[in-house]
């Protein structure tokens, strides 16, 4: 994700049955401030959560779709992030999300987890449902859309 394209990502909402604003968020884990030290792209990191903290305002439902998971096999489930599998101790990990605090959720994958601290890092603190595909299946590798539905 370019700086460029964190904002532009956003369809409009408002009106009641107006589409959810839409946010591409890139499945590498190097985004997360404190995973990658200078690797880290901190203007996209700022620009993504500036533009989900402006989505966010008024907020009814947060949704995250996994790249590949609208097929068969994916259920919608609520995750807590977990970078462990990738060797990153969440001491390091500068972005907290705590919306999915229940104590036998799953862990989600990277690309779900990824988008799920940068909502944390805006602010969101209610559940998100996540929508992944099966372990295994090589899906979420490349991102995620996160949806975000708004009152009017």
């Amino acid at each position: 994700m370019t700086t460029e394209h964190a904002p532009a990502d956003a369809v409009p909402t408002g009106a009641v049955g107006s589409p959810p604003a839409r946010f591409r968020v890139d499945g590498d884990a190097t985004l997360v401030p404190g995973v990658a030290g200078r690797g880290h792209d901190t203007a996209a990191a700022a620009a993504l959560v500036e533009a989900l903290r402006g989505a966010l305002r008024d907020a009814t439902r947060v949704r995250v779709v996994v790249d590949g998971a609208d097929g068969a096999g994916a259920v919608w489930t609520r995750p807590v992030p977990d970078l462990g599998a990738q060797g990153v101790d969440a001491a390091h990990v500068a972005w907290r999300f705590t919306g999915n605090d229940a104590v036998a959720a799953p862990r989600a994958g990277v690309a779900a987890t990824v988008a799920l601290l940068a909502l944390g890092a805006a602010g969101w603190a209610g559940p998100v449902e996540v929508l992944d595909a099966p372990s295994g299946a090589g899906a979420g590798r490349s991102g995620a859309d996160v949806q975000v539905e708004r009152a009017c």
